[in-house]
């Protein structure tokens, strides 16, 4: 996390292109805070303006008083694009801070970003952790939505929900499953549905393969494998027929060789079986590369691909993935149908970080890339804050703890509130 952030703040940090905004700079410690008595310059710099050497923002530069202890000043940024905003003590040019802000034009300022996870397990198949567990240690780590989907089962994600049942909660807790089809080597995310998938074929074998044989007799398939592909497409139908979103996940996972041949995975990119490509998994940095490589080269050929990144994770403590390889949605708000549409629509991105947990990678358009690296470094990083004390709390109710959920409800609005006076609205 930027030390500055620790130590100072400026609101709204999201704001509108072409709209003069009012910012305020205050500090977070007493002894930072800015004298009444001296003068400040504050200097604006967008990142993608054009500059020659040691060109200096003349027209984006103030000397400001300040008030109460806080530097407010007003601006119009008339680019999409973050923005430095950089404060010198008085005649002395002494540099005292430099804070991000992000300018968004208006359709892109009407979503909030989410921070999420698609491809997630317990102990219920091969995790470590229980379900309620899981989830405490999602949102303590910042997460807005996630859902347990373990190999063959849905129970467990439904065990996560039940868990803090009647609880208000600040983060949206969702079904979801891996869905593992007879005599398939595809791996399929099942999230967000009404029901399981997996229930339908292990209740009835034989219909699932006289569907399967009925969908490959009968529809032109783009594959040579006609019962592969007509098994993915019987799993992605009954994902949609229960309101889920279906998600490819990890073709390039080594086991000897790579979980799904290249010519099937492009037969269903190209052809928009799955509604997302889990394009970053909880793999290694060949797999992940392989994906990505993929993505792109086919992106080049003009194949339209929603993605999703996901940790795969199957520990919560002290466990590598957890929390390196996620998802950032942009929607109207924190609920299921909007979260699946925004991911169908491209209005995701996926993140991986590497060991160090500072360096890190988006991938998804320019446009959004950027915007979630700013995000990831200024707004996740302190929204992550305020969901710490709501996982810990989480945990101590599922241990009995019989104040935790009061002291949740109370926590509930705490970060919709965040983002209300980040985003200035």
């Amino acid at each position: 996390m930027k030390t500055e952030l620790f130590k100072y703040s400026i609101t709204p940090g999201i704001l509108q292109t072409g709209k003069a905004t009012s910012l305020t700079i205050k500090a977070l410690e007493t002894q930072l805070a800015f004298s009444d008595d001296s003068e400040y310059k504050v200097e604006v710099w967008g990142l993608t303006r054009i500059t020659h050497g040691e060109f200096s923002p003349h027209d984006n530069a103030f000397i400001i008083k300040p008030k109460d202890g806080k530097i407010v000043f007003s601006y119009s940024f008339d680019l999409e694009s973050e923005y430095f905003v950089r404060v010198f003590k008085g005649n002395e040019h002494k540099h005292l801070l430099q804070l991000s802000v992000y300018a968004l034009e208006d359709d892109l300022y009407a979503l909030r970003p989410l921070k999420g996870d698609f491809h997630i397990h317990s102990c219920r198949s091969d995790g470590r952790e229980s379900p309620a567990v899981v989830a405490a240690n999602y949102r303590a780590a910042g997460f807005d939505f996630m859902a347990v989907t373990d190999h063959h089962r849905y129970f467990p994600s439904k065990e996560a929900q039940d868990a803090y049942a009647g609880v208000p909660l600040g983060m949206q807790i969702l079904n979801g499953e891996e869905v593992h089809t007879p005599d398939n080597y595809v791996h399929v995310i099942h999230f967000g549905g009404d029901s399981s998938v997996n229930e339908l074929f292990e209740n009835d074998q034989d219909k699932y393969y006289a569907d399967v044989r009925h969908i490959a007799d009968t529809k032109d398939l783009p594959y040579e494998d006609k019962f592969i592909y007509a098994a993915n497409m019987w799993a992605v139908e009954k994902i949609h027929a229960v309101n889920g979103l279906a998600v490819f996940c990890h073709p390039h996972w080594i086991n000897n060789t790579y979980n799904v041949p290249d010519s099937l995975s492009r037969a269903f990119l190209e052809n928009g079986l799955f509604d997302a490509f889990e394009v970053i998994g909880g793999q290694s940095a060949h797999e992940n590369n392989m994906q990505t490589a993929l993505y792109h080269q086919l992106r080049s050929e003009g194949v339209r691909i929603p993605i999703t990144g996901a940790s795969d994770s199957h520990g919560t403590i002290n466990r590598g993935l957890f929390n390196k390889m996620y998802t950032v949605v942009f929607t109207p708000d924190n609920t299921r149908d909007n979260i699946i549409q925004a991911v169908k629509d491209s209005m995701s991105v996926a993140v991986e970080v590497y060991e160090d947990s500072v360096n890190y990678s988006v991938h998804g358009s320019y446009r959004l890339v950027s915007y979630a690296r700013f995000l990831i470094e200024n707004y996740f990083t302190l929204t992550g804050q305020l969901c710490a004390e709501e996982g810990i709390l989480m945990r101590a109710h599922t241990l009995g703890d019989s104040s935790a959920a009061a002291r949740l409800a109370q926590l509930k609005q705490r970060t919709d509130d965040f983002y209300t006076v980040y985003a200035g609205k």
